[in-house]
C-alpha cells in the first residue's frame, strides 16, 4: 500500500518506510485541517507554521507558486522572508517557484495542490529530498528534470531516486483544449490528459528506474480520499498542503 489516510492527512506509507524521519503526505479536506483559500499572508504563514508544528518540524519552506518550471535548492538559498526568530516554528518563502529540494534536516518542504500533481523526490541513502508543483504548464516546462538535475547536485545519485506523483486530478477528469493539448504534441480541439501519466514518462526518460516510480491512485476530483479539486467544485475548492521533510532522529 502506497498511501493511508492519518486523520487529516493521506501519508505516503511506503516513501516513508525508506528512510528514518521521513514525514510525506498531503492534508485532506476534513473539518478542522489545514486548508488554504483566499487568505491574507499572515494567515498563510500561520497555517503553515501550524502544520509543521503539528508535523513535528522547526522551520518549513514554501514558495510563492507561479506555475512555473524553476526549483531551488533550501540547502544554501537564504530565506527573503521568516518569522520571527523567537517563534516554536520559522517559515521561509524563499522566493516565486514550483519546486523546492534540500539535504537538510528539520526542513519541511510544501507545496499547495487542489489538481495539479505534487511530485514527491528522495533518495534515501543520501537523504536528499525535494517537492514538486507541477500543473499542465510545469510538466509541459520540463519542471521534473530540473528537480531531479538538482537533486543531483545535493549529493544524490540517480539509480537510488524515487519518484511519487501524489493525489491530483486523473486523466479521466482532466479534459484540456488545444492551447495545452499543443504543448503535449496532441493533434485535437478538446482531449482528456494525464499529466501523471506525462510525468512517469519523462521520469523514465531522465533514467528514474521503473520500479523506484510510484503514482498515487487518488483523484482530487472523482476520488473518495476527501480532497480538494479546482475543477471538481468549480473553482470553489480550498487548497491542500503536500509535505516532505526529514524530521531530526
Amino acid at each position: 500500500m502506497t498511501e493511508f489516510v492519518d486523520g487529516p492527512y493521506l501519508r505516503n506509507q511506503a516513501l516513508e518506510a525508506l528512510a528514518d524521519g521521513l514525514v510525506c503526505g498531503i492534508t485532506r479536506a476534513v473539518e478542522g485541517t489545514f486548508s488554504l483559500g483566499a487568505q491574507s499572508e499572515s494567515e498563510v504563514i500561520d497555517a503553515y507554521s501550524r502544520l509543521a508544528q503539528a508535523l513535528g518540524f522547526g522551520l518549513v519552506a514554501v514558495g510563492r507558486q507561479v506555475h512555473g518550471c524553476e526549483v531551488v535548492s533550501m540547502t544554501r538559498v537564504a530565506a527573503e522572508r521568516a518569522t520571527d526568530e523567537d517563534a516554536d516554528v520559522q517559515v521561509a518563502v524563499p522566493g516565486r517557484f514550483d519546486g523546492l529540494v534540500t539535504a537538510a534536516p528539520d526542513v519541511l518542504l510544501a507545496s499547495t495542490a487542489a489538481d495539479c500533481v505534487p511530485v514527491h523526490l528522495l533518495d534515501p541513502e543520501a537523504r536528499v529530498l525535494g517537492l514538486i508543483h507541477a500543473g499542465w504548464r510545469g510538466v509541459a516546462a520540463g519542471i521534473l528534470g530540473r528537480g531531479l538535475d538538482l537533486l543531483l547536485e545535493e549529493g544524490s545519485a540517480g539509480e537510488r531516486v524515487r519518484v511519487h506523483l501524489g493525489p491530483a486530478i486523473c486523466g479521466a477528469c482532466y479534459e484540456v483544449d488545444r492551447r495545452v493539448l499543443d504543448r503535449f504534441g496532441v493533434d485535437a480541439d478538446r482531449a482528456r490528459l494525464d499529466l501523471r501519466g506525462v510525468l512517469v514518462a519523462q521520469a523514465l526518460d531522465a533514467g528514474v528506474e521503473n520500479g523506484h516510480i510510484t503514482v498515487s491512485t487518488h483523484c482530487t476530483s472523482c476520488g473518495e480520499a476527501k480532497l480538494h479539486s479546482h475543477r471538481g467544485s468549480a473553482g470553489k475548492a480550498g487548497r491542500m498542503a503536500a509535505f516532505m521533510g526529514f524530521q531530526v532522529i
